[in-house]
């Protein structure tokens, strides 16, 4: 097995650029769908614009603790919604606001109901100053009766999370791009074992005093921590470089990664039975990531997903599992609790797929 996992690696260091393709592939598929627009204080971030006596309204709007507003000119915000960029800008006038839209956005509804909040407080404040002697004692009496108020209400979410929605949903695009591409890595490195069976290598090694079962666990094991370093360098990355600074609950995170990652192995190696020649495999392998992953939620939330059928599909996909124990474990810091019905369905999915491929490549051989 040791001779078998080395050659592996080996193989690995002279050609690298699949692994490293596919890492930045998951990159550049997060910042298209999820985007970076975190600040450095964790606040999301709102892009405003406007002319005139526009510095008060942004000073009000700052003040939330779950938005930050910048200003940019009227052209750099038209420019950048056309060219997608941004999904919207805030237009703010000296008296009122609107938005420059370009794509629909969930985010822009919570954006828009806090600036509408804002303006409505303000409006207020100022049609009552109007009507006393003293405007600046009035708002100051109004402001500290708001800060102490008579009556307070306190809510619980039944999962606490630091993240706002928008935050959240680039969460789930980096985990779910990433458990997409560490299938293509996988399933592509698999396919080495059909190429050592055509061109003969596989029977020399057979015929070696190295065991059957140790020649599969090398290249299953290699696969599996192959698979282990690319989902690790995607997320020290975004962890390190691009602000993800998720509070992650790190061995709930290692048992559901080595979970989906022993259930994709066999899910490669039931392929591989399925499969005698390697163009073979090279097609079916796009057909199987992909639809797993739309169906699993790599690519939208399945939250948004309203049919029936699509929604029983997705009980079939291990990525749907992964998804959901990782957010569990790098979003909620729920513990094994959560995670634990998830990372049953990988195992048992994998040790089907597991006993059924290795059953379908001997078969074939004999």
């Amino acid at each position: 097995m040791k001779s078998v996992l080395l050659l592996q690696f080996t193989r690995l260091k002279r050609a690298p650029t699949l692994m490293i393709s596919f890492v930045v592939l998951t990159i550049v598929f997060v910042a298209v769908i999820g985007g970076f627009g975190t600040s450095t204080n964790g606040k999301e971030i709102v892009y405003a614009y406007g002319e005139g006596k526009t510095a008060d309204w942004l000073d009000l709007l700052n003040e939330s603790n779950v938005y930050q507003f910048e200003m940019i000119t009227k052209q750099e915000a038209q420019e950048q919604v056309k060219t997608g960029k941004l999904h919207y800008a805030l237009e703010l006038q000296p008296n009122n606001y609107q938005f420059l839209v370009g794509t629909e956005d969930p985010e822009q509804v919570s954006v828009q109901q806090y600036v509408q909040n804002v303006f409505q407080k303000e409006r207020q404040l100022q049609q009552i100053s109007l009507t006393v002697d003293d405007p600046a004692a009035i708002r100051d009496q109004i402001e500290a009766s708001l800060d102490a108020p008579v009556l307070t209400v306190h809510t619980e979410a039944l999962h606490e999370t630091a993240y706002t929605d928008s935050s959240a949903n680039r969460y789930q695009v980096m985990i779910g791009m990433s458990l997409y591409f560490v299938i293509y890595t996988i399933f592509n490195n698999l396919t080495n074992i059909i190429m050592e069976k055509r061109n003969g290598t596989w029977n020399r090694i057979i015929l070696s005093p190295v065991r059957k079962w140790q020649v599969y666990m090398g290249h299953l094991f290699y696969c599996f921590v192959l698979g282990f370093m690319q989902i690790g360098i995607v997320f020290l990355v975004f962890r390190y470089l691009f602000g993800y600074n998720n509070e992650i609950d790190f061995l709930p995170t290692i048992v559901t990664i080595s979970a989906y990652l022993f259930a994709i192995v066999s899910l490669g190696m039931l392929l591989l039975g399925v499969a005698s020649k390697p163009q073979q495999l090279q097609a079916i392998n796009p057909i199987v990531a992909t639809g797993m992953a739309m169906l699993g939620g790599a690519f939208w939330p399945l939250d948004a997903v309203s049919n029936g059928i699509m929604i029983a599909l997705s009980k079939a996909m291990p990525i749907r599992y992964g998804i959901e124990a990782l957010k569990s474990a790098m979003l909620f810091n729920q513990g094994f609790e959560a995670v634990l019905q998830p990372i049953a369905f990988l195992l048992l999915f994998g040790v089907i797929c597991m006993g059924i491929g290795i059953n379908l490549m001997e078969r074939v051989k004999n």
